[in-house]
């Protein structure tokens, strides 16, 4: 990884997959070298824990995982990353190190038009990408994706697999907040730019806005000091049919509303002890009784009353 060269108006970045060697072990003792000597990893970062959408992604050609991305869960069976983690391999294995550890293997995956075979960040492509899982990784809840553009100076934060220079094959970081810009000023039309703080195996991690669960890119590439940005806003019809096309089948179902939710008890009500209770939209309802009135039919209203 990953140096850049500026050309006229606008920088070349390198996308920021890594390569896997080829064992791991699955503790943080492996080590990006050119991250290392480069110095410009996620300094500071902490574990993205509360972030469990996060996922480790490793990448296959022929059966082997070749290159490490980075990713985040949108839906069971779907997760989003770059579209340089996706073009031309053949498997991924995914991980959520902070939802149980639980794992799932894909065969499928799509871009949206990323069909880049460079190692350079294609400024005419959007790098967004797309990994069907084989059976469902299952949240409590998933985040949601960007629709329109946030504003310049916003404070954004990356989450990726690196941290201070070390790859990491267990778990994820949150990198410090960080102020984006169009990245049109750079010659990417369709990404932010703002400081570097990504480098190899960040790429396709979420980007969210400070403090909350909301994408609004993945990581793509970095260099010289600055990085760029995917924008997920740009794609997001197409990000909302392929999960539609993609939904996990083997969820169970909304279970019916009960035809008696109040265990019988209905808007005439009841009552019990010094309270008056009955049902209205649908849940229970109760008044105490005070002031010397105890609970009794009003025949005036036809329902229990504080009489």
């Amino acid at each position: 990884m990953r140096n850049v060269a500026t050309l006229s108006l606008f920088a070349l970045f390198l996308a920021t997959s890594a390569c896997a060697p080829n064992d791991f072990a699955d503790d943080e003792s492996n080590l990006d070298e050119d991250a290392a000597d480069r110095g410009d990893a996620i300094i500071g970062g902490s574990a993205a824990t509360g972030y469990p959408e996060a996922v480790l992604v490793d990448m296959k050609e022929g059966g082997q995982v070749t290159s490490l991305c980075s990713g985040s869960l949108i839906a069971p069976k779907v997760v989003l990353t770059a579209g340089h983690c996706v073009h031309g391999f053949t498997g991924w294995n995914v991980t959520a190190p902070f939802a149980n550890k639980q794992t799932a293997k894909a065969t499928s995956a799509a871009t949206y038009d990323w069909d880049n075979e460079s190692e350079y960040v294609d400024p005419n492509l959007h790098d967004v990408g797309l990994v069907f899982l084989d059976t469902p990784i299952t949240l409590a809840s998933y985040p949601t994706l960007a629709t329109s553009a946030v504003a310049a100076g916003s404070k954004v934060q990356n989450i990726g697999r690196i941290n201070n220079g070390t790859t990491s094959y267990t778990k994820l970081y949150l990198g410090p907040a960080v102020t984006v810009k169009n990245g049109s000023s750079y010659g990417f039309p369709f990404d932010y730019a703002s400081s570097e703080t990504i480098q190899s195996g960040d790429s396709g991690g979420p980007v969210v806005v400070n403090g909350s669960h909301k994408i609004v890119a993945v990581n793509s590439g970095s260099g010289g000091g600055t990085q760029v940005l995917a924008r997920v806003d740009l794609v997001s019809k197409w990000i909302n049919d392929q999960v539609a096309a993609h939904a996990d089948t083997t969820a169970p179902s909304t279970p019916p509303a009960p035809s008696d939710p109040c265990g019988g008890v209905t808007y005439e009500g009841k009552c019990d002890g010094g309270k008056v209770v009955w049902c209205e939209n649908s849940a229970l309802q109760s008044i105490t009784c005070s002031q010397g009135k105890t609970c009794g039919y009003d025949n005036a209203n036809h329902y229990y009353n504080c009489l």
